[in-house]
């Protein structure tokens, strides 16, 4: 009777002690309140509804001091509130509330329910001005520093070897990065933020397989001796340059980055060529002078040469060459204008023929009036030659006129040339200044057929 009396007793305390369990399990879930011993973002909020708790969590996150720390050092701070983060938290400190299992209440008694201070808290807003304004700041602060480039591990020419150059890890900072890294801090609540995250990392190392089977493949493309003769200018492509351009794929095949090709080649174009380019030119009476203007000249044929080029770097051969080009005048002497060309000095109203280097006509001329028929000046070229042609245009006062001469040699497109003036009573001097023509350069009837005879069409006119 004793034991089962015991038995008795013993199942009325568990009994009262499951409607206990029971009851304050229900009106800790009523009361929608947060069980003991927990704490949020450092805050103890035991017993309290998310509506008592928030403004002190929000205060506590408000006034949060973030670090940008680097090598162990802080090199900029700043505060949620400083830098316009602001932040609700009450609606999380109800989902928080919500996810509490509240029939474990015992259990929270005995140990710490704490939400640390690095969860994810309160439901930070930082719009885009605010966030361009914060990284504006900690880039200004931290590139105080001097701060080193990262480069991929690459292909370098060593003693007549291909070897693979190391990677660099710099500390150069990518603003993406940074973005990212400062964004998941304040996300996450994490107040130290690592500004080395935030490092431009290299992208290939020289443990990178395709590095090293590019290495095996690209070694007779790379001591290949490229040699161009551009215009009488001679010189080697750099083996650097070359290896620059190699890419190998998966399979082992190589190609060339056309891209890298043709940037190579214009500037080439850009230093050498001399389309629309200032050129000094010894002139018979007054030595060095300069000249620009014209349509005479030649350029690289970018698209072509890039095309020619790289099937001379990629047959693995040494070679030499000289680049393809579209215009007048192109020489492997360092000279466009040559031995045969035309010179029209307007100032000593005089124009030389030379062929060869020899003067086969010296006459005296008139040119274009001064002002709106003044003759341009530049380099051009005589692209026809005409026996009995009519010139027609308009006089200053309206009216057309009709002009026949019995030689025309038209240069460039202006409409200007060269012809037999048989009107004109004098030549040289200032004549040109009263009766100068509406351009062209006239020549006196007796020399203007010597000039015909001397020039063939494509002949460059130098006027200056």
């Amino acid at each position: 009777m004793e034991h089962k009396r015991g038995l008795s007793i013993a199942g009325g305390i568990v009994g009262l002690l499951a409607i206990g369990y029971i009851a304050t399990s229900l009106v800790w879930q009523h009361q929608q309140t947060f069980l003991s011993n927990t704490q949020v973002a450092g805050i103890n909020v035991s017993g309290q509804t998310a509506t008592q708790a928030a403004p002190k969590v929000s205060h506590v996150l408000e006034h949060r001091t973030y670090h940008v720390t680097e090598n162990g050092q802080t090199r900029y701070s700043f505060t949620s509130k400083s830098a316009g983060i602001t932040v609700n938290t009450k609606k999380e400190l109800t989902q928080l509330v919500h996810q509490q299992n509240y029939w474990r209440w015992p259990l929270a008694l005995m140990q710490s329910a704490s939400r640390s201070k690095t969860a994810s808290i309160g439901q930070l807003h930082v719009s885009q001005a605010n966030m361009s304004k914060l990284l504006a700041n900690i880039t200004k602060t931290t590139t105080q520093t001097k701060r080193t480039s990262t480069e991929n591990a690459k292909l370098v020419y060593l003693n007549d070897h291909v070897e693979i150059k190391k990677e660099i890890q710099g500390t150069e900072i990518s603003q993406a990065k940074l973005k990212q890294t400062v964004a998941q801090a304040i996300d996450t609540g994490q107040t130290n933020i690592d500004l080395k995250k935030a490092y431009v990392t290299p992208t290939v190392t020289s443990t990178s397989q395709n590095l090293k089977t590019a290495k095996k493949r690209t070694q007779k493309y790379a001591s290949e001796k490229a040699t161009y003769n551009i215009n009488g200018n001679k010189f080697q492509i750099p083996h650097d340059t070359i290896l620059s351009w190699l890419k190998v794929d998966k399979a082992g095949k190589v190609s060339l980055d056309q891209v890298a090709v043709k940037t190579y080649v214009d500037q080439l174009n850009d230093k050498y060529h001399t389309y629309h380019t200032t050129r000094t030119f010894k002139s018979t009476q007054r030595g060095d002078v300069k000249i620009d203007g014209g349509l005479y000249g030649w350029t690289i044929k970018s698209a072509d040469e890039t095309k020619a080029l790289s099937k001379d770097v990629l047959a693995g051969k040494d070679f030499n060459r000289s680049p393809v080009t579209t215009g007048s005048g192109y020489h492997n002497n360092r000279q466009d204008i040559g031995s045969t060309y035309i010179e029209v000095d307007k100032q000593a109203q005089h124009m030389w023929v030379y062929v060869d280097g020899q003067v086969k006509v010296s006459t005296d001329v008139v040119t274009g009036k001064p002002g709106q028929h003044e003759t341009t000046t530049g380099v051009w070229s005589v692209w026809s030659k005409q026996r009995n042609s009519t010139l027609k245009g308009d006089n200053d006062d309206g009216s057309d006129y009709a002009q026949p001469v019995a030689y025309w040699m038209p240069f460039g497109d202006t409409g200007q040339g060269i012809h037999d003036s048989p009107w004109q009573k004098q030549y040289g001097g200032t004549w040109y200044k009263t009766h100068g023509s509406h351009g062209c350069v006239n020549t006196p009837p007796t020399e203007v057929a010597k000039v015909y005879d001397a020039i063939p069409v494509g002949t460059p006119v130098v006027i200056f």
